[in-house]
């Protein structure tokens, strides 16, 4: 299924739901743009447990002209409630691709999609959850796209300091 773009440097960019088609393609991305992710077999067998788990986790790519050039991957948390809690659990855009738009996009598209998902099951997102390193760039895309705020830091977590940010819905 597609999604259209607007406001996006690249026109010719759409959003879809990943399917299994997606897999090698998102490995490459994981690869290159996480650390625990370096090794391309590790990647793989992530990716694939969390294809495997939807509806709770769900994830879309951004295709430009038919090859995937970013993807990204929601994580509902506590079960399936009205309310429901969500996490964005990873965000990667190529790195030839990166600075035009397309991690904006792939917030803004899904989570539509994630919304008319949890329309047709009679729920709403309470918040969502996002925890990143204490001195990643992605902080300033989270503010702007989606009005994320720090709510606390954790000392020594994954790599590092990482910030935890939370977006509230009313």
């Amino acid at each position: 299924m597609q999604f259209g773009c607007g406001g996006l440097k690249n026109k010719d960019m759409k959003i879809f739901k990943f399917t299994k088609k997606d897999i090698k393609n998102v490995v490459k991305i994981a690869s290159q743009s996480f650390f625990s992710l370096k090794e391309k077999n590790k990647a793989r067998k992530w990716i694939q447990c969390n294809f495997r788990a939807y509806p709770r986790l769900q994830y879309f790519v951004a295709k430009i002209n038919n090859k995937v050039v970013g993807y990204i991957l929601w994580l509902e948390k506590g079960g399936f409630r009205n309310e429901s809690v969500w996490e964005l659990e990873q965000i990667a855009v190529d790195e030839n691709y990166r600075g035009q738009g397309i991690g904006a996009e792939l917030i803004n598209k899904s989570l539509e999609e994630i919304k008319k998902y949890l329309k047709k099951r009679k729920s709403t997102i309470k918040l969502i959850e996002i925890t990143t390193g204490t001195e990643n760039k992605a902080q300033k895309l989270y503010e702007k796209t989606l009005g994320a705020q720090i709510e606390c830091i954790v000392k020594n977590f994954f790599r590092g300091d990482e910030v935890i940010m939370i977006v509230r819905y009313k």
